[in-house]
């Protein structure tokens, strides 16, 4: 049973000190009681002696004390005869303190840990903590961490570092099995000792104390929020992508993609452990957060403005993921869940075939290609007097092709299972806690397979409208569906150590993860060129995409006191492989045998064509390597009245990206006669794929394999970055300005980046600046202990991904088309911040903000139309973009409306933006249908400048969270809400091209219980996107009109090559907008389903 122990001060209570016994009051020596309720009687006790009792008030509630008389001043003789004939006894805490117990009860052993901070929020290393009455005194390690196992008992912690005023703790309550933390911030020296009573007596006093991230963020530099571990503890989140969507203005997308003030992942930042992490997706930015254990997260950071010694540019926010290295208390627990999807689990689940080790994520040798083993058409054809069907290599290196990894199987979706085991512990090597050694070890494994319904499609060539043989233009009474089926294995591995020898801490930080993910793609439909009626769908496409992904990050660093100059360095190398291996394609077509349909693929004759469908497989092989190294020195100063300290500083990288693209199809052998037909049999062709991969028919009369490429398959790119600081922290009363200047030097190389073919004659931006000067100022009032005036100014340079620059055209299905990349420079924001932040009491925050952001170069993704009509995604510079927004954060528990609702916590943030885009594109007519021409009157292209009202790519115009949660001591219940308005996802100058995803919300609920005498084993429920919304990708296309004064000006070739002239003559329709209206034409519709997740977790 918990003991919620009370601890009583004479004096505290006026009331209570009236039902005293007047004879108390008076000279004599004596003092009688009548019989009483035994926790009342000992608070009479307290109040009358003067002395502290501490007990469990659930406990004695029952219990009935005697009528006694005894000395008035004696508490020890009045609690002796108050316990006579009850099963409790008491034990001596020093010489002014009791702890009332039950009668044979063992004493046990808790511990008190904690951070002590100075008063900017940043570690004290070297204070000297004394406990009394034990006698013992410890030291605080170099990020002000401490922690020492005591009696169960109560204590008085005198906390003393030089420089500051001492701080005493009273009535420190130590209790069986559990620990107490009691972190805080010291004041200068010079202002009067303070005397903090009554700390952590109960859950409730226990927000007296403030808590070591709170500290730090209400006096760090920068705008930021948080969660620690403690707040973490008290949730029942198994991962970082979890938790970090309890932080203010942030959320996730599928636990990856992070949306900070409403902008997307391209314009935020993830560091791990103070290393920056590259991206794991092949076409965009992202993190797996999820890969991450609670257990082993010290806290999580989100900073909004910049200061010069943050190795890190971003215009939305930076995620930092700090990894615990000691640990304050040796701890191991071990969870185990299941997870139930309302839309796959038990039902019918399509997919390849699962290999032997897919569920330990690695790849059993049966999906490797022949790389580098093929020849491509040209070369079998150079080396055969210009024939190469007739080439015998052809069939040769086409038997190199052993595995079918094309057919789909059936089965049942099981059950996804999740396990998750993580301990530390540490040694003191001396007796006051100033030199230790620990270590942090984790290991995670999930496996998962779900599917999400695709209820609509009309990306690429896909429509639902046909024009019927009388030029009618007729919606079919079907959609385009289909589904997406994902099996999942993820695993990962940490390992931390660390040292502190004196003023010196070493730490050596490792992870591993490894990632095993297969999509199936399969969509059922018709093309827009399709006019056959009350048929089947005429298409089925399957892209299967099996994906080995592997991170390795390990870092060494330390810090050191060096007298006033503290020294910090680090150095670090991360690994990422990510390994697409046979990856297939297929088109199916039907035709109709008798009253059936009938489905098969017809491989194209060879040398017609060099394209992945309708029967192709690949390999996309990616490795990178990011090197970083860092040092700093950090020198405090005293000027006059202020306050200084210096910091000089510089951050070193060396990346190298490489990628090998090897793409084959399977072609039908060319008749050598005629037109140049097939000469494979029509019934080879339309066999299943079985009898088509058979080895046997890789012959003459057959089929065989034959690259994609002539040239270009293969990317490789070097970044060598170099970024010197120096930065000033100025502090006088209730001022504090942090400024200073970083110069980064950063260098793109492309080693090697060919794409096989040219989709169009634009060439990007090149021009990137060698040098970014790069300036910011943090500027804090704070007028009165809980509240800050915040203004801040920063620039920022956001740098493109190694895969944002690789220009081979990467097929996407989902997208309906091929993401190919221009050449693009660097983004460069101009970021300015306002805030109000009122801290009602630790733990809680009420802030307001504004903020503005002019972004030159912001990288975006355009979709295009090539010259061959294919559909073209690819990321460009747009000119300018210009963001103001507001935003509100609230985090308020119900302690004022009853101190019993104190564990009751509402959570809610908002943010608001409005962009204005300034985009230049080429055109051939002005704004009036003008054509541009030359001085020899030939018609020609210009570059014009136009604005539009739109988001960023990757921006919603707004972002919300609401949560209602309550913490207890054993029950935990949690409901969070998030949504956010229509996103950009693809950008275009017309509505036809852009493409939105409609706002989206998301609710999730979890409801977790204690179970045990200590609480070991807890029990988590967690519900996952309750309201099952779809998620809507639309164009606005439906909603404008295009009246030009000239009609021959509103040709569709003219209306796509001129967008000045379509945007002045492009108006809404009469009772349409650019939200999402249910006529608006929908390209992209499914649904993922509802995921229940039941898990147990138990502490050692």
């Amino acid at each position: 049973m918990k003991k919620n122990y009370q601890s009583i001060v004479n004096l505290k209570s006026i009331l209570l000190l009236a039902g005293i016994s007047l004879v108390g009051l008076l000279p004599a020596q004596s003092v009688s009681f009548a019989s009483e309720n035994l926790t009342t009687r000992l608070q009479k006790i307290s109040l009358q002696t003067g002395r502290n009792i501490a007990f469990d008030n659930t406990m004695l509630q029952n219990t009935n004390a005697p009528s006694v008389e005894g000395d008035a001043k004696s508490a020890e003789q009045l609690i002796r005869k108050s316990l006579s004939g009850t099963a409790f006894t008491y034990r001596p805490l020093g010489e002014s303190s009791f702890m009332i117990v039950q009668r044979n009860q063992s004493l046990g052993k808790g511990r008190v840990s904690g951070k002590i901070l100075d008063e900017v929020g940043a570690p004290l290393a070297g204070a000297v903590i004394s406990v009394n009455p034990e006698g013992i005194t410890i030291v605080t390690g170099n990020n002000g961490d401490f922690s020492i196992e005591l009696p169960e008992g109560q204590y008085t912690l005198t906390i003393r570092a030089k420089g500051y005023s001492t701080t005493i703790l009273d009535d420190v309550i130590v209790k069986n099995s559990e620990t107490n933390q009691v972190s805080l911030s010291l004041s200068p020296i010079g202002k009067d000792e303070r005397i903090i009573k009554e700390v952590t007596i109960s859950a409730a006093k226990k927000q007296n104390t403030v808590s070591g991230l709170l500290a730090k963020q209400k006096k760090a530099a920068e705008l930021s929020d948080g969660i620690s571990a403690e707040q973490i503890s008290k949730t029942p989140d198994n991962d970082a992508g979890d938790a970090i969507k309890r932080i203010t203005g942030l959320s996730t997308v599928d636990n990856k993609f992070v949306v900070v003030r409403g902008m997307g992942e391209r314009w935020n930042e993830t560091a791990l452990d103070g290393v920056t992490q590259p991206s794991t997706d092949p076409t965009r930015k992202m993190f797996s957060f999820d890969l991450i254990p609670t257990s082993v997260i010290d806290n999580i950071i989100v900073s909004k403005t910049a200061t010069p010694d943050m190795n890190a540019n971003f215009a939305g926010g930076f995620v930092q993921i700090v990894t615990k290295d000691i640990p304050i208390e040796p701890f191991f627990n071990f969870s185990m869940g299941s997870s139930y999807n309302d839309i796959s689990t038990f039902k019918e689940q399509l997919g390849r075939k699962v290999r032997k080790y897919d569920y330990l994520a690695f790849d059993d040798g049966s999906r490797n290609l022949p790389i580098g083993q093929v020849k491509t058409l040209l070369q079998l054809s150079s080396e055969n007097g210009g024939n190469a069907q007739t080439n015998p290599e052809l069939l040769e290196q086409s038997k190199l092709f052993k595995y079918d990894n094309f057919t789909t199987y059936r089965s049942n979706t099981p059950l996804g299972i999740q396990y998750q085991a993580s301990g530390g512990t540490y040694f003191n090597l001396n007796h006051n806690n100033s030199n230790k050694l620990g270590f942090v070890a984790a290991l995670s494994y999930r496996n998962r397979q779900e599917q999400e319904e695709i209820k609509n499609f009309e990306r690429g060539n896909y429509r639902r409208y046909f024009t019927n043989k009388s030029g009618d233009l007729i919606e079919r009474s079907t959609r385009n569906t289909g589904g997406n089926y994902e099996f999942n294995t993820t695993w990962s591995a940490l390992f931390n150590v660390g040292a502190q020898l004196g003023k010196n801490r070493f730490t050596l930080r490792n992870i591993y993860s490894r990632v095993f993910d297969q999509r199936l793609n399969r969509i059922l439909g018709w093309n827009y060129d399709d006019t056959s009626e009350g048929t089947p769908p005429s298409i089925i496409e399957e892209t299967n995409r099996p994906v080995f992904s592997a991170l390795l990050q390990n870092k060494l660093e330390g810090t050191h006191q060096l007298g006033k100059v503290k020294w910090d360095w680090a150095i670090s190398r991360t690994e990422i492989n990510r390994d697409q291996k046979d990856v297939t394609y297929l088109n199916f077509t039907n035709k109709k045998i008798g009253d059936e349909y009938f489905y098969y693929t017809m491989p194209d004759v060879l040398g017609n064509t060099f394209k992945r469908v309708p029967f192709g497989r690949g390999s996309y092989l990616y490795n990178e390597k990011d090197y970083n190294w860092e040092t700093s020195f950090s020198y405090p100063f005293i000027l006059g009245s202020f306050k200084n300290n210096l910091k000089v500083g510089y951050f070193g990288a060396a990346k190298e990206a490489i990628q090998d693209f090897f793409e084959v199809s399977l072609n039908a052998m060319r008749s050598a006669t005629g037109s140049g037909g097939y000469l494979t049999p029509q019934e080879l062709l339309m066999a299943p794929i079985s009898v088509k991969l058979d080895q046997k028919n890789y012959n003459p009369n057959g089929f065989a394999w034959v690259p994609t490429w002539e040239a270009g398959n293969k990317f490789d790119g070097k970044v060598d970055q170099h970024a010197p600081y120096i930065m000033l922290d100025n502090r006088w009363n209730k001022f504090r300005l942090v400024w200073g200047l970083k110069a980064e030097y950063y260098l793109y190389k492309d080693i090697e980046n060919t794409a096989y073919k040219t989709r169009w004659s634009y060439e990007g931006k090149t021009d990137d600046k060698k040098w970014q000067f790069l300036p910011s100022v943090n500027f804090t009032y704070t007028p009165w202990n809980n509240f800050n005036f915040r203004l801040a100014y920063s620039k920022s340079v956001i740098r493109p991904q190694f895969s944002e620059r690789n220009k081979y055209p990467y097929y996407e299905p989902i997208m309906g088309g091929e993401i190919f990349n221009m050449p693009i420079i660097s983004s460069v924001a101009n970021n300015y911040d306002f805030k109000a932040e009122w801290y009602p009491s630790p733990g809680e925050l009420i802030s307001v903000g504004l903020y503005y952001k002019n972004i030159d170069d912001p990288v975006e993704l355009y979709r295009r139309i090539t010259p061959d009509a294919a559909n073209v995604f690819t990321r460009l510079n747009t000119k300018n973009a210009k963001v103001k927004g507001v935003e509100v954060d609230i985090q308020k528990d119900f302690s004022f409306i009853s101190e019993s609702l104190r564990n009751l916590k509402f959570i809610g943030n908002l943010s608001v933006n409005d962009t204005k885009v300034q985009v230049e594109e080429p055109s051939s007519v002005d704004e009036d249908g003008v054509s541009f021409k030359n001085e020899k009157g030939e018609s020609i292209n210009k570059q014009i400048a136009y604005t539009d009202n739109r988001p960023l790519y990757g921006q919603s115009p707004y972002i919300f969270n609401l949560g209602l949660g309550y913490f207890g001591d054993r029950l935990g219940v949690n409901i969070l809400y998030n949504k956010a308005g229509r996103m950009l996802n693809v950008v275009s100058f017309d509505e036809a091209g852009k493409e939105y995803l409609a706002p989206y919300g998301k609710a999730d609920a979890q409801i977790s219980y204690k179970l045990m005498k200590n609480k070991q084993l807890e029990i988590k429920l967690n519900v996952s996107n309750i309201f099952n919304e779809d998620y809507i990708y639309y164009n606005n296309e439906n909603s404008y009109q295009f009246n030009p004064p000239n009609s021959d000006k509103g040709r569709s070739d003219v209306r796509f090559q001129n967008p000045v002239f379509y945007k002045k003559y492009a108006t809404h329709k009469e009772g349409w907008s650019d939200a999402y209206d249910e006529k608006d034409n929908v390209l992209y519709r499914f649904n993922v389903g509802r995921r229940f997740t039941l898990s147990f977790t138990y502490n050692f």
